[in-house]
This record gives structure tokens, sequence and C-alpha cells, in this order.
């Protein structure tokens, strides 16, 4: 496969949505050997049309209306391929209460009403571990 070809191919997969600069590479990889991917990536970079950290702000948001907390944003944004210092900058830029956000995440789910006995809290920590809030916001959240 040629240089052109193969950006036409990275092109062509970006109108359709935007990637991660890891998912583009490791989907071109499958194409071409390393230096030619290497060339289009930087052809990509020079013309804007990769950008992570606008990429990690969008699904951080996204994640942030789903209520989910910071060790699942970290995990989905790993999972797309974004770089850990470009998670971490983009988590310090937003300006979100994750206690806020955990408690929106309890109240929608059980309710207001505040655990009365211990099968029950143990049921609402499980829940709040799966979306990703850390375990000091959950214990303050349903006290």
């Amino acid at each position: 496969m040629s240089q052109d070809q193969l950006y036409d191919l990275a092109v062509g997969l970006l109108a359709k949505r935007d990637y991660a600069s890891g998912e583009i590479r490791r989907h071109l990889s499958r194409q071409a050997d390393d230096q030619l991917v290497q060339l289009v990536m930087e052809r990509l970079l020079s013309h804007h049309y990769l950008d992570d950290a606008r990429l990690a702000e969008r699904e951080i948001s996204k994640q942030i209306s789903k209520l989910h907390g910071v060790s699942r944003i970290k995990k989905e944004l790993r999972h797309k391929g974004l770089d850990s210092l470009v998670i971490e900058q983009a988590l310090e830029d937003t300006d979100v209460d994750w206690f806020e956000l955990c408690l929106k995440a309890k109240e929608k789910k059980f309710g207001s009403n505040v655990a009365t006995d211990h099968t029950e809290k143990a049921k609402m920590v499980r829940y709040l571990q799966y979306r990703g809030h850390s375990m000091s916001v959950i214990l303050e959240c349903i006290s």
C-alpha cells in the first residue's frame, strides 16, 4: 500500500469519527510497515486531523454525563489509546466536583435515602465502584 493510499484510508476513518493517535496507528499498522505509518501519522498531525487533547476533553464530558468517576474515565480513555499524560492533563483541566457526581449517580439509582442495613450499603458501594468512583468519595456519599 502506498503512502497516499494509507493517508486516504486514515482520512476516511477520521471522517466518520474522531480517533486517538494510538487507535489510528494500530489500524494503519495492520495495512503497512511502521516507517510508512510514521510518515502518514506525521502528515495527519501536521494537518491537525488528530488531536488527542480535544478527543480527551470530549470523551471526558461524555463520561461525566454518564455519571462515571475518575477511574472509569481513565480506563475508557486508555482503552481508546490515549497517552496517560494527555489523560491526566485533561482531567486536571476538567472542573468537576467528583463528590457531587457520585451523589447524583447514587441518587439516580437508589434515591435520596440513606442505607440502613449492611447489604444495601454494600450494594451501593459495589455500584458506585463499578461506575468508577473512588472509595473515599463513595463512603462520604453514602453516609
